[in-house]
């Protein structure tokens, strides 16, 4: 796995600083697209607040998996 990679992030609407990976890494930016419906789905599964977080793409450094790849990993 790269060291940067691409990662759904959502954001708090009233709190900007507040920001989590829910979901990644991608390899490329058009495969985190292509995810981008399912992960906003699953996080509202998750947690029905999510439907009010802002989602963004982004290539961040990291290793870590997102909260959904971590939860499916640990279910």
């Amino acid at each position: 796995m790269n060291a940067k990679n691409f990662y759904i992030v959502a954001t708090a609407p009233n709190e900007p600083s507040l920001q989590v990976k829910i979901s990644g890494p991608y390899l490329t930016q058009k495969a985190a697209q292509a995810d981008l419906s399912a992960a906003i789905d699953e996080a509202m599964e998750i947690d029905p607040s999510a439907k009010d977080y802002k989602y963004t793409i982004s290539h961040v450094e990291s290793r870590q998996p997102g909260v959904i790849q971590h939860m499916a990993a640990h279910a």
